[in-house]
């Protein structure tokens, strides 16, 4: 790297983070290095304040730009970054840690602790993590989702939307609103998320100038403490949202390790701690999550949730429910068939460069594009792709598509109204056969031309799965069902038998997307939720939250008090 050339030290341009990125600055300094910073707007800065946010919100338009050259580093709350490592980048530095426990803040003037609170005491927080193990230690507390950044937060505090907040106490300290510590929570009551308190500094794996450069800065501690943590996180099966925390410590050069799960409503919850060499922090991390597995699942009386997607897509759903304490009930309400061959269907494809966008508006429909291309030895890259969503996205880049545009929000008719569109244009849709029109219709109006292909198949209400939800229904009460489509919640009422068609009319459903939604309230009985991202750790915490408000009461299993 080019001495006299100013290192880009990427962030998002919150206070907090822009205060992280100043004390990396700050330490760049003392050893001569000429530096900028580089602000870069993430998912998660784009939400709305009052929503919860997924997995990689905060870091993943970061690393983009930083694999994609725009900056040489990237800093990020360790606690942020995915457990699933891009290998293209590397945490070169870890900087010393602030204090990694969570704190409870009480309005301005009041004093007070978390054991003192009052019963009934609404208690604000973001994290289901938090949630979790809060409902646990105090189940006559009111636990609300509070948004927003650190000092809205505080703001809403004060102004007496909750009667207390927890929040990092790494941010208050940073930020300069210490002051606003009323109590650190014990690491044996909330432990902290995996990384909390610690700066992580990315590169490039192959850039070996930056690392040279950045690694003056690393902290061993810190590194061992956080390395441990997040293998724990991730052996745990978790994300950075799961209500998962852990706390490393080293000690006499031996490390302690801490971790715990918690269900959102609090029933379930369990923590446990081991100690070893530092060498063996990796070994010690598996070992304790593998205890806290096997205790997870022997919890009985996990509530029951009726999943209607087909079974390919619903293995992680399942597994970001077992999060949450949930236990994932699979009746596929919907099954997909490729289109083998219709003559339409192969001109289009045949002529596929004279469009300038292509559109797929679902993950099955990315699918059978792939494959009806590659039966026809076409390239899907000679025009811009538009996906619905991340997972559709992620269909697509597997059959080769290198940029995808996505809308703000993950649905149909945010692609209508929000695809850079330039008037006479020509738009190929590849869908299934029973998609409606509103598509179209939206960027018709806007003056291009569509011209829509049936890539696939919907079977709505399978035969097969008819036995299935029988099976399910009699082997217990289901307590919600997910729909991730209209022709889902079509499905069900076809297969449902007479015996537990309004049983399962009168649980909730939680619904992605506004379309789903409106289909499941012309004919539930029960509460319908929304989630409005696609999103399936947000999705999961939904349906927790919702149930949580429903049936409190806590479980423990094998707690360290």
């Amino acid at each position: 790297m080019n001495e006299q050339r100013n290192l880009r030290l990427g962030t998002r341009g919150s206070a907090l983070a822009l205060a992280q990125a100043r004390l990396v600055a700050r330490a760049l300094d003392t050893h001569g290095v000429q530096h900028e910073i580089v602000t870069i707007e993430t998912a998660g800065d784009k939400r709305a304040v009052d929503t919860a946010w997924g997995e990689g919100a905060f870091v993943t338009a970061i690393q983009a730009a930083l694999v994609a050259g725009e900056i040489d580093v990237a800093i990020h709350s360790a606690k942020d970054v995915p457990t699933e490592a891009d290998p293209r980048l590397i945490i070169a530095a870890f900087l010393p840690r602030a204090e990694p426990r969570d704190a409870l803040a009480l309005p301005a003037g009041a004093t007070g602790s978390l054991d003192t609170l009052q019963a009934g005491t609404t208690i604000g927080t973001d994290s289901p993590r938090r949630a979790g193990f809060l409902r646990s230690h105090r189940p006559d507390l009111v636990v609300e989702p509070i948004h927003g950044n650190v000092d809205t937060r505080l703001r809403r505090l004060d102004n007496g939307a909750v009667g207390a907040l927890v929040v990092a106490a790494a941010g208050l300290i940073r930020l300069g609103r210490a002051d606003r510590i009323n109590q650190l929570i014990g690491a044996d009551v909330v432990p902290p998320a995996p990384g909390q308190g610690a700066i992580a500094v990315q590169i490039r794996d192959d850039d070996e100038a930056v690392l040279k450069t950045v690694a003056c800065l690393d902290d061993f501690a810190t590194r061992v403490a956080v390395e441990a943590e997040r293998a724990f996180l991730h052996a745990m099966g978790g994300g950075c949202r799961a209500p998962i925390g852990a706390l490393a410590t080293v000690k006499e050069g031996g490390l302690e390790l801490l971790g715990g799960f918690a269900s959102v409503d609090g029933r379930q919850v369990g923590m446990d701690m081991v100690s070893g060499p530092l060498d063996e922090r990796q070994a010690l991390a598996e070992d304790l999550a593998a205890k806290l597995v096997a205790r997870r699942a022997t919890v009985n009386g996990a509530r029951r949730v009726l999943v209607t997607r087909p079974e390919r897509d619903s293995a992680k759903l399942v597994a970001r429910l077992g999060e949450q304490g949930l236990a994932a009930v699979v009746v596929p309400t919907i099954e997909v068939e490729l289109i083998d061959q219709t003559s339409h269907l192969d001109q289009q494809l045949r002529e596929i460069d004279s469009f300038d966008w292509g559109i797929v508006t679902s993950a099955n429909g990315a699918r059978a594009l792939a494959w009806a291309t590659q039966r026809l030895g076409v390239k899907l890259a000679g025009l811009r792709w538009a996906a619905v969503g991340r997972h559709t996205a992620r269909e697509l880049n597997a059959a080769g598509v290198t940029d995808v545009w996505l809308p703000t929000a993950a649905d149909a008719d945010a692609i209508g109204r929000e695809l850079p569109l330039i008037a006479g244009q020509r738009v190929l849709w590849a869908c299934g056969d029973l998609a409606d029109d509103g598509l179209a219709t939206a960027l018709e109006s806007r003056g291009v031309t569509v011209t829509r292909v049936v890539v696939y198949r919907t079977i709505v209400g399978p035969e097969r799965s008819r036995a299935l939800l029988d099976d399910a229904m009699a082997e217990g009460p289901i307590v919600a069902v997910i729909f991730t489509s209209p022709s889902a919640v079509h499905g069900l009422l076809a297969i449902a038998s007479e015996a537990y068609e309004r049983d399962l009319r009168c649980v909730p459903a939680v619904c992605v997307g506004p379309r789903t939604a409106r289909t499941a309230a012309e004919s539930w009985l029960g509460t319908v939720a929304v989630a409005t991202s696609p999103d399936l750790g947000l999705l999961s915490e939904l349906v927790a939250e919702l149930l949580a408000s429903r049936q409190p009461g806590p479980q423990s299993v094998g707690v360290i008090k």
